[in-house]
């Protein structure tokens, strides 16, 4: 009895596993419908007859492409194939357009814009000691924006409001250690965000430019900046 080596035994396991898939998905008669048109219709050839040589006779190599046969072949269907079969019955994912029912352009000729204290008083009031939960709202029902980007932004912006500050956390971009943006400092909508762009933007000029699109820093103080004039408005 032929021990077969780990290798021989997972390969015929999968073979099998193929084979029960193949017969799952219907195409285990087109297999042998394909292996038939391969040997169908062929006429035999008469080999020529060869002369026995003196001793002993080393195997010769054979083609079996050349003897127009079909290749002992057993394809390995992986899971990466199946999930390729399984795919057009899979839902596709569609993508959803960011709206907004506020348009605030941020002034480019302006690199600081402090609140008057009566401005400070007004969207105070207006925060209900709730900033980081009209913030999320805002971004909701006003600036609407995807799942994915409203969360990253809300994750800055609390950072900043926490004191935590933000630093640049990338394998390749990274900013050196110890650098951060308002670390130690509580930033909320009554201050100046577009001094706070500024500084941002010094950061990025001097640690490393953010690869990101801008969802490090810009964008959330961008929305930040809105949200304070949409309130203010």
């Amino acid at each position: 009895m032929t021990i077969l080596s780990e290798y021989e035994l997972l390969r015929l396991e999968k073979i099998k596993r193929n084979e029960k898939r193949l017969a799952e998905l219907g195409l285990d008669k087109a297999k042998q419908n394909l292996k038939r048109s391969a040997t169908a219709g062929k006429t035999p050839t008469q080999k020529k007859k060869k002369r026995a040589a003196a001793g002993t006779q080393t195997p010769q190599r054979s083609s079996r492409r050349l003897k127009r046969q079909p290749v002992l072949y057993e394809p390995m269907m992986d899971d990466e194939i199946i999930r390729k079969i399984d795919a057009p019955h899979s839902k596709k994912k569609v993508a959803r357009t960011a709206t907004s029912k506020f348009r605030c352009e941020i002034p480019m000729d302006l690199k600081s814009s402090p609140l008057s204290q009566k401005e400070k008083d007004l969207i105070t009031k207006k925060m209900e000691e709730d900033f980081l939960g009209k913030f999320e709202e805002y971004l909701t029902e006003v600036d609407e924006l995807s799942h994915q980007n409203r969360r990253n932004v809300v994750r800055q912006i609390t950072k900043l409001h926490m004191g935590e500050g933000i630093t640049y956390e990338s394998r390749s971009y990274g900013w050196p250690d110890g650098c951060y943006f308002m670390k130690g400092k509580v930033i909320g909508p009554t201050d100046d965000i577009l001094h706070l762009m500024e500084i941002a933007q010094t950061c990025e000029d001097d640690w490393g430019q953010d690869h990101g699109n801008g969802w490090l820093l810009r964008h959330p103080l961008k929305k930040l900046y809105m949200f304070q004039q949409y309130h203010l408005r």
